[in-house]
C-alpha cells in the first residue's frame, strides 16, 4: 500500500484477535466484499484529491474545497477500516483490496487472504509473508478445519 503523507491521520482502533475457519470467513465476504469496495473506491478518491491539492496549491485555487473532500474522504475511509477492524479483519492493500483473516493452523497463528475480485477466500500466508508468500489453502496444515 501507497503511503501518503497528506497531513490528515487514520488511526485505527487497538486489535481484537478473532480466529476464522475457512467457512467463516467466506461466510463474512458478503459484508467485507462491500466494505472493501468502498475502500478501493476512497482510496483512489483520495490519490485523486492529492493530485488535485498539489494542482491547487501552484494555482492557488480551490484549495479549501479540495482539503474539505479530503478530510470527508479521509472520515469515509477511517469508518470502513472500523467496520473492517470490528468485523475482525484486516485490510493489508487499500488499492488491491487485499484482506487478511486472522486463523489457528498446527496451533500457530496464520492468516487467510483474499483479494477484491476473488469469488471465495482461497489462500493463506504465514504472519510475517505477504503476497509472495500466498498459498492455496490445500496446504494448509491439516490441523485447520477447511470448509467451504
Amino acid at each position: 500500500m501507497a503511503n501518503l503523507d497528506l497531513g490528515l491521520e487514520i488511526t485505527r482502533p487497538a486489535k481484537r484477535r478473532r480466529y476464522f475457519t475457512v467457512a467463516q470467513a467466506n461466510r463474512s465476504l458478503v459484508l467485507v466484499k462491500r466494505v472493501v469496495a468502498d475502500v478501493i473506491l476512497g482510496y483512489q478518491d483520495l490519490l485523486d484529491l492529492q493530485e488535485m491539492l498539489e494542482v491547487s496549491q501552484v494555482s492557488g485555487r480551490n484549495m479549501q474545497s479540495c482539503r474539505a473532500r479530503m478530510q470527508e474522504t479521509v472520515e469515509n475511509l477511517q469508518n470502513c477500516l472500523d467496520e473492517l477492524e470490528e468485523m475482525g479483519v484486516e485490510i493489508r492493500d487499500w488499492a488491491l483490496g487485499v484482506v487478511d483473516f486472522p486463523a489457528m493452523a498446527d496451533g500457530r497463528e496464520v492468516l487467510l487472504c483474499w483479494q477484491f475480485g476473488e469469488p471465495k477466500v482461497m489462500y493463506w500466508h504465514e504472519m510475517n509473508a505477504a503476497d509472495a508468500g500466498r498459498q492455496p489453502i490445500k496446504t494448509l496444515p491439516i490441523e485447520m478445519p477447511i470448509l467451504t
